[in-house]
């Protein structure tokens, strides 16, 4: 039998609603167990714009909503085209032809989803050492936190809005999408941990390492591009 969660304190509820009743069940907190499931899905899209943890409980445990390796293939393609479109080559002139054509946009779509890969296996692995020192919550499921994780990394998804804002300076846009990426983070996996913002933050802090030491690989200039080199030494 499917179990629901309160989204106010996250108690465990059989039902969100009586079928003779129209009203939503209330649960030992006092409030309404899930009042989402009146709302329109706009109200709980901008409530977890908004950061609400109420919004990610709904959406997490008590909505349909199954189609999370879509939302994944999305991140993966708008992160991979944000850093292709925002390459300066002539800063990186070894790394030029990486990002050139759709070869090297394919090593970047790879490059992308190893860094988000390790970042969510290191979160995970990190997760469950840190249970061995604390008790473990009743309905934390490993299934669940890779969705809070990738729910809250579509924030990342706001740094193609400065492709359309060219004006905008591309460094500081990105430093405030990440800074917000990084609140998205720590909502839904104390949403999922049952968790405050420092012990989240704790668990999230082996995944972001991972995520920053595999996207920081060097990227090695090509056979032809090490000949030119070569040919400019001897010359000079």
């Amino acid at each position: 039998m499917r179990m629901y969660t309160c989204i106010n304190c996250g108690v465990e509820v059989k039902e969100l609603y009586r079928r003779y009743s129209p009203s939503v069940l209330k649960t030992n907190c006092g409030s309404l167990a899930d009042k989402y499931i009146e709302y329109d899905p706009v109200i709980v899209l901008v409530d977890l714009v908004l950061l609400e943890k109420p919004a990610y409980r709904h959406l997490l445990y008590n909505s349909e909503f199954e189609s999370y390796w879509k939302l994944m293939i999305v991140l993966l393609l708008g992160e991979s085209y944000r850093v292709w479109a925002t390459h300066d080559s002539s800063n990186e002139p070894l790394k030029a032809d990486r990002f050139e054509g759709e070869s090297g946009f394919s090593i970047l779509v790879a490059h992308t989803g190893f860094s988000l890969g390790f970042f969510a296996a290191a979160v995970i692995l990190g997760t469950e050492l840190r249970w061995l020192l604390s008790q473990r919550p009743k309905k934390y499921r490993a299934t669940d936190l890779v969705r809070a994780l990738i729910v809250g990394g579509c924030a990342k998804l706001l740094g193609l809005l400065g492709l359309v804002w060219q004006h905008v300076s591309h460094d500081l846009h990105y430093a405030l999408i990440h800074g917000y990426t990084m609140l998205c983070l720590l909502t839904a996996y104390s949403v999922v941990c049952e968790s405050g913002r420092g012990g989240s933050l704790i668990g999230l802090a082996a995944g972001l390492l991972a995520h920053n030491y595999v996207s920081t690989w060097v990227w090695l200039p090509s056979a032809s591009q090490n000949v030119t080199l070569v040919q400019n030494n001897i010359r000079s």
